[in-house]
């Protein structure tokens, strides 16, 4: 059986405890030593942050728990190199909850990787519209980071406007694909819009999206392979690790310090209310378009 491609794994739920993710550290070793078995040779560990998903983990307790994952890795999984990044949920204001060291930046660089909600709500009426999606995401662009949207495969406005996704390419925002969903997603929906993405050479990361080992556990090889079966060597290799050693890994800011310094104590409480005042009008408009049907 020949050797899996090897890849960079920028999306993972590994912080045990800190979301809907690994409950153990045992369970996030077993996932390390799964997604190593299908090629990856370095894994960023990206907890959910946002009240809009429910997590909001406390960063001093995510770094704790990435340094025993990180401590015990290196006996059990030391194939692996593991980095801190955050799968932020991209309000308007993310920005300023970035600056107040809420969570992380991939590997303390101005990537920035970012997701909406992918799915309506329990009446089927509210879902992350075009607007909202590009709104915000160039929003973060103008303060200074280099967002990456994760999964945009799976979210219902890019899967009704292929188009958006060149867009959001166009305007500078990278995208990252689960690999699971380039091949083995049985939503025809989602597989298609992926497989155009990378057709259309509009990928730029790779990432396995592992939870847990009963749910969405990783599943690479198939994703990597189709890419490379589908797309130019040079391309795959891009997506697969090149742009994630270029960008993520060995290119770091010259000041992180002074990047990531906080905000005053006005403007923190500023961005506070901000933050409450857009969920309030997030969770508001979610209560009327239930009361609709």
């Amino acid at each position: 059986m020949p050797e899996p491609k090897r890849f960079i794994d920028i999306h993972s739920h590994i912080i045990f405890g800190a979301d809907d993710g690994a409950q153990s550290l045992d369970e996030a070793i077993e996932l390390l030593k799964l997604d190593r078995d299908e090629g990856a040779c370095a894994v960023f560990a990206t907890p959910h942050y946002g009240a809009e998903n429910i997590y909001t983990p406390e960063a001093s307790l995510v770094m704790q728990k990435f340094e025993l994952l990180k401590e015990r890795a290196a006996k059990e999984v030391p194939e692996v190199n593991l980095y801190l990044g955050t799968e932020w949920y991209c309000a308007y204001t993310l920005s300023r909850r970035i600056r107040q060291r809420l969570a992380f930046r991939m590997n303390d660089t101005d990537y920035i990787l970012t997701e909406f909600l992918e799915y309506r709500d329990l009446h089927g009426d509210h879902y992350e519209d075009a607007d909202r999606i590009f709104t915000n995401l160039r929003e973060l662009k103008s303060q200074g980071f280099r967002p990456i949207l994760a999964h945009p495969e799976r979210y219902t406005a890019l899967q009704n406007d292929w188009d958006l996704a060149k867009k959001l390419r166009d305007s500078g925002i990278l995208l990252q694909v689960n690999a699971y969903d380039l091949e083995l997603n049985m939503s025809l929906k989602t597989k298609e819009l992926a497989q155009w993405m990378a057709k259309e050479k509009l990928i730029s990361f790779i990432g396995s999206d592992m939870h847990r080992l009963s749910k969405r556990p990783p599943k690479m090889k198939e994703g990597i392979d189709w890419l490379y079966a589908n797309t130019d060597e040079a391309y795959a290799d891009a997506v697969s690790f090149g742009n994630a050693e270029r960008l993520l890994i060995e290119k770091k800011n010259p000041e992180p310090a002074k990047a990531m310094s906080s905000m005053t104590i006005g403007e923190a409480r500023e961005a506070e209310k901000a933050f409450n005042d857009e969920l309030r009008i997030f969770k508001e408009a979610a209560a009327m378009n239930r009361k609709k049907t």
